[in-house]
C-alpha cells in the first residue's frame, strides 16, 4: 500500500466492515516516521470488495451474506503454494503475488461451508449423486483403472486423476462438475460450484474464467487449454461438458441456486474455526 493511498485504504476497510462484517488485517502503516507498505495494494482492496459484492448479490443481499458467513477476517500471508486458504470466519490470501476475483469467491465459499461445519459440501455431494470412498478408490488404483500413476497423479495427459474416485480423497463426484484433478474433493467441489454459479453466463470478473472451464472440453486430445494445460479433453468431455455447453443444466448449478434462494434448508451454523474434514 502506498502512503498516498492510506486514507482511501482506511475508508475501504471501514466500508468492508460496515457493509459485510469483513475485517481486513492491515499490514501497512507508519511507525517512527517510516512507512511500511505491506503486501496489500489499493487495487487489491477494490478487487476484494467487488468480488465479495458479487457473492452478496448472489445470496440475495448483505444481510444474507452476513448470516451465512458470520463475519470474516481476511489477511495476506505466506501459505506456501496455495493461492488462498479458508476456515470458518477466516480467509488467507497468498502474499506471493496478487489474487484473482475467482480466488476470493472460492475461499469465501469455503468459509461459508466451514461456518456450517462443512455440511454444505456434504449436501452438494448428496444432491449431485456423489459419495466418498477411499477404499473403493484404492481398489480402482490397484486394479489399474485409475487415470493416475497408481497412488499419485501423473505428469502427462490422461494421468492427472480427473475420473470419479481417481483423486487423493476417493471422491466419486456425481453429475458433471466443471473439472476435476488429484486434489478434488467435496469441499473443493462446493467452492468451485459457487464460483461457477456466480460467474456463469454473466458479465462479471468471474465469467471469463467460468467459460474457459467449460469450453476446454471441446478441444481435441493433446491441445492446450486456456489455462495452458494439455490433456485428453475429448475423452473427458462426457464427464464435464454439460448439455449444449450450458452449465445451468448441471445439478451443481441447480444446487447452488436452490441454496441461495432458500429452497434447501440450511443446517445450524456452528462455532468458529472448525477443522476441515
Amino acid at each position: 500500500m502506498e502512503r498516498s493511498d492510506f486514507q482511501y485504504a482506511q475508508e475501504k476497510l471501514a466500508q468492508l466492515k460496515a457493509d459485510y462484517q469483513v475485517d481486513v488485517v492491515a499490514d501497512w502503516g507508519e511507525s517512527d516516521g517510516k512507512w511500511t507498505p505491506g503486501a496489500w495494494t489499493k487495487a487489491e482492496l477494490d478487487k476484494l470488495y467487488k468480488a465479495i459484492n458479487l457473492m452478496v448479490d448472489a445470496m440475495g443481499g448483505k444481510e444474507k451474506f452476513i448470516e451465512h458467513l458470520g463475519g470474516v477476517t481476511v489477511r495476506k500471508a505466506d501459505i506456501g503454494t496455495h493461492g488462498g486458504e479458508a476456515l470458518a470466519h477466516r480467509v488467507s490470501l497468498s502474499i506471493k503475488g496478487s489474487f484473482s476475483s475467482w480466488t476470493v469467491v472460492h475461499e469465501f465459499a469455503h468459509a461459508w461451508d466451514a461456518n456450517y461445519n462443512w455440511r454444505l459440501s456434504r449436501l452438494l455431494e448428496k444432491y449431485t449423486g456423489g459419495f466418498t470412498s477411499p477404499f473403493l478408490a484404492g481398489i480402482l488404483k490397484v486394479a489399474g483403472l485409475s487415470d493416475t500413476e497408481r497412488f499419485r497423479p501423473g505428469k502427462k495427459p490422461g494421468r492427472y486423476g480427473r475420473k470419479p474416485g481417481c483423486n487423493r480423497a476417493g471422491y466419486f463426484y456425481g453429475d458433471r462438475p466443471s473439472g476435476s484433478n488429484w486434489s478434488f474433493n467435496r469441499v473443493e467441489d462446493f467452492a468451485e460450484s459457487v464460483a461457477m454459479y456466480i460467474g456463469w453466463g454473466k458479465n462479471n470478473d468471474l465469467s471469463e474464467h467460468a467459460q474457459k472451464r467449460i469450453v476446454r472440453y471441446q478441444l481435441k486430445n493433446g491441445e492446450k487449454d486456456p489455462f495452458n494445460i494439455v490433456d485428453n479433453w475429448m475423452e473427458y468431455a462426457r464427464r464435464f461438458y454439460p448439455d449444449n455447453g450450458d452449465y445451468t443444466k448441471t445439478k451443481r448449478w441447480r444446487f447452488v441456486d436452490d441454496l441461495v434462494t432458500g429452497k434447501i434448508e440450511l443446517p445450524q451454523a456452528r462455532g468458529r474455526h472448525l477443522a476441515r474434514p
